[in-house]
């Protein structure tokens, strides 16, 4: 087998990885239900990042998901040595099958995540700021998800909508922080997958429930947006937030959901004249969908005149990503994409 470029390696991660597995021992991909372990062995998430590093020249994005996988395989109570095993064998097939300039690069970024992962800080400072003032209705909030009461987190986001507190502020000051909270618990093994997904489900029930307060009919919209998560992404609260706030700014906003097709997202630029495409990718792995898609975009003549607009997790690593990847803009928060939007429509 011969891998010719950082392309190649993404496109035959899957192949690659069952390689990769007949070489290591069997009884490592035996995990028994631990849903941990399977994802800190998961050799094609391991390609793909490294993959996605290599392609786009920013070795922290493989840097950063090694730590946190080690990190995630210590509250698992795994082996660690299995685990720098499984990234010695993917240098090695690179050394063995890999052609081109690409593979010193991606040997690079593998040695320098085995070096820092050991001593990378874990996350453990709270998304609870001391300058919130929704704080204490926050993390009522997520308390109530964690324990399972649903009805109990709906009554306290509508008695605060009720109390007057504006929906973007539920949004920015109580929803975002109790998903990332969240998920820095989940990651310290103090939930589980369950938990986090029963949270995620009444967050989005939530927000639902919130659509009487954000949708207006009688009004002229000042522009219309499409907002998406790329093909694989299924983390979709992000784009669903932005969406909905620019609902309320007098956009008339389209969101497509997780896990889009690319064509489906052209098609709907198209079908509804949309100034701007919000793309979401929380999963750096997925940055070669998200770059399939601007090129699309920027490939169909009725979309010329559209501003591509990219955030999430994928992109918070390198501020910068967003110029290389040919986007119009890029924003950390919710907030600030509308006001981004706003410029360019001025």
């Amino acid at each position: 087998m011969v891998i010719q470029d950082e392309g190649e390696l993404l496109r035959r991660k899957a192949e690659l990885a069952r390689l990769l597995r007949h070489r290591l021992n069997p009884a490592w991909f035996e995990f028994g239900g631990n849903e941990r372990l399977a994802m800190v062995f998961d050799l094609e998430m391991h390609l793909a990042f490294l993959g996605e590093a290599v392609r786009l020249r920013v070795p922290r994005l493989f840097t950063e998901y090694v730590a946190w996988t080690y990190q995630l395989l210590a509250t698992a109570h795994g082996d660690v040595d299995r685990f720098e095993a499984c990234l010695r064998a993917i240098a090695e097939l690179l050394r063995e099958s890999g052609r081109g300039d690409w593979v010193a690069e991606a040997l690079s970024d593998m040695e320098a995540a085995c070096a820092t992962m050991r001593t990378a800080p874990a996350p453990d400072t709270s998304y609870w700021s001391d300058d919130n003032p929704h704080r204490a209705l926050g993390e009522a909030f997520l308390d109530a998800c964690v324990h399972l009461r649903r009805s109990q987190a709906a009554a306290l986001v509508q008695q605060a909508i009720r109390d007057g507190v504006p929906v973007p502020e539920i949004y920015t000051g109580v929803i975002t922080p109790a998903m990332r909270e969240l998920g820095r618990l989940w990651h310290q093994n103090r939930l589980t997958v369950a938990q986090e997904h029963y949270c995620t489900a009444v967050a989005q029930m939530v927000m639902a429930q919130l659509f009487p307060v954000i949708f207006d009919n009688d009004r002229k919209p000042i522009g219309r947006i499409v907002s998406a998560c790329v093909a694989g992404e299924l983390h979709e609260i992000g784009a669903r937030m932005v969406a909905d706030l620019f609902e309320m700014a007098g956009w008339d906003t389209a969101f497509l959901g997780a896990d889009v097709p690319r064509e489906s997202v052209v098609d709907m630029l198209v079908e509804t004249e949309a100034q701007v495409l919000a793309i979401s990718v929380t999963l750096a792995a997925n940055l070669s969908d998200a770059s399939a898609l601007i090129a699309a975009v920027r490939a169909s003549p009725a979309c010329a005149a559209v501003k591509i607009l990219v955030g999430g997790a994928a992109f918070n690593v390198e501020p910068t990503l967003w110029r290389q990847m040919g986007c119009d803009g890029w924003a950390p928060d919710p907030g600030t994409a509308l006001e981004l939007a706003d410029r360019w429509r001025t």
